[in-house]
């Protein structure tokens, strides 16, 4: 039981001091930035705004 504890307290130490210091390097957090690069070029093509999809079809 303690071993377990202990292995979760040190995982949680060790993924607050990772956490801390990308946040000192970068101004979006680790999801955003996976997010933006797993997007990629499709992002645009699932995005909520009507009136641009309406526009892309257009100039089609």
């Amino acid at each position: 039981m303690y071993k377990l504890l202990f292995i979760l307290a040190l995982g949680v130490a060790i993924g607050y001091g990772y956490g801390w210091k990308d946040a000192q390097t970068h101004d979006k957090n680790v999801a955003e930035r996976i997010v933006e690069q797993i997007g990629g070029d499709n992002r645009a093509l699932v995005s909520g705004d009507v009136d641009a999809q309406m526009r892309a079809a257009e100039k089609r």
